[in-house]
């Protein structure tokens, strides 16, 4: 056996045939003799296939290998096919079948996840035609870091491996946003910047918890007491009695200032004299029980600070929940009513 020789060489002489064999022919990966015993045969026909009459068959031989060097797996580049002597195996090609996510912020730096088939090693992502570092997480997955861009716009995400791009007809695309646009992502990144942060929040909270949170403190401002809608009237009424009748929108409950000090006899004759369903305040606005109740004492300051309510009265006017107490329910109509006191009967 000449492991030299490229060609299988012919040597007749009385009828008999020497076939110089290649040394790579004894059916393993790698070099070495093969374990089992592997027998081949010589036949000599007229045509390809061995099924038709054959002119000639040798003995059974046994053909092994002398080389001491062994091959190495070595990745079938698809570029250097044509130079190379036999032809390429077919190799499957990298596409992309998704990035996630698909946008970001034209500063660049968002790490994106390539998502596709036959990745390997070495493979690198373009974005346009910036190449930019690629780390390779299984066959289906790259991770990358977007590079920065100048404009916002959508660019094109394609594959490269030793100057030969892939891709090109089905790229990937991924969209730029530049910070100052209305997007989602921007006013996610502004109201970042003013929910409250816990101990132990990452940087980058979930949208969820952005929501939750900003959800909670819309809800907590909302509820607070707005001062200008709690404000007297310009002109004080008679009596030094606080009607919100006037007010459009607000309850109709009329408030009577007493410094805080309700007696059990004012107490009982304004809840007999309540046959409104304004509830306790409505009874000053009805004459019949104009003699009795909560009128104030003369010389009374007749408001007193909204923020700091001395009565019982008054801290529901203030509070946020004033709508869910049973003595502050709305009036059937919209009228404005006033307050109507009569003469003393004492």
């Amino acid at each position: 056996m000449n492991p030299k020789m490229g060609r299988p060489e012919v040597q007749q002489k009385r009828f008999f045939l020497k076939f110089f064999l290649k040394c790579n022919q004894n059916c393993l990966k790698n070099a070495g003799n093969p374990r089992d015993m592997r027998r081949f045969q010589v036949v000599i026909s007229t045509q390809v296939s061995v099924e038709g009459p054959l002119l000639a068959v040798s003995d059974n031989m046994f053909v092994h290998n002398n080389s001491k060097h062994g091959r190495r797996a070595k990745r079938i580049d698809p570029s250097d096919g044509e130079s190379s002597l036999y032809p390429p195996l077919p190799v499957a090609t990298p596409c992309i079948k998704a990035i996630s996510p698909s946008e970001g912020w034209t500063s660049g730096g968002s790490t994106v996840i390539i998502i596709g088939d036959n990745f390997f090693d070495g493979l690198q992502v373009v974005f346009g035609t910036m190449l930019v570092w690629s780390e390779l997480i299984t066959s289906h997955a790259i991770r990358v870091q977007t590079p920065p861009r100048h404009i916002p716009g959508v660019v094109e995400v394609t594959l490269s491996y030793k100057s030969k791009q892939f891709c090109k007809g089905a790229p990937g695309r991924f969209v730029y946003v530049s910070l100052n646009e209305p997007t989602i992502d921007y006013g996610f990144q502004r109201l970042q910047k003013l929910i409250p942060r816990h101990p132990g929040d990452p940087e980058k909270l979930p949208k969820e918890i952005i929501l939750k949170r900003a959800a909670d403190l819309a809800e907590a401002l909302y509820s607070m007491p707005r001062n200008n809608q709690l404000s007297g009237p310009r002109t004080p009424p008679p009596n030094n009695n606080t009607s919100f009748n006037s007010y459009s929108g607000q309850l109709a409950v009329t408030v009577h200032e007493n410094n805080g000090q309700w007696t059990e006899e004012e107490y009982g004759r304004g809840q007999a004299g309540s046959v409104s369903p304004r509830g306790y305040g409505s009874s000053t606005s009805t004459p019949h029980s104009s003699n009795g109740g909560y009128n104030s004492a003369p010389g009374a300051p007749p408001y007193p600070p909204v923020s700091q309510p001395t009565s019982g009265v008054g801290g529901l006017v203030s509070s946020p929940f004033a709508t869910m107490n049973p003595f502050a329910l709305p009036t059937c109509n919209s009228q404005s009513y006033s307050p109507i006191v009569g003469p003393s009967s004492k």
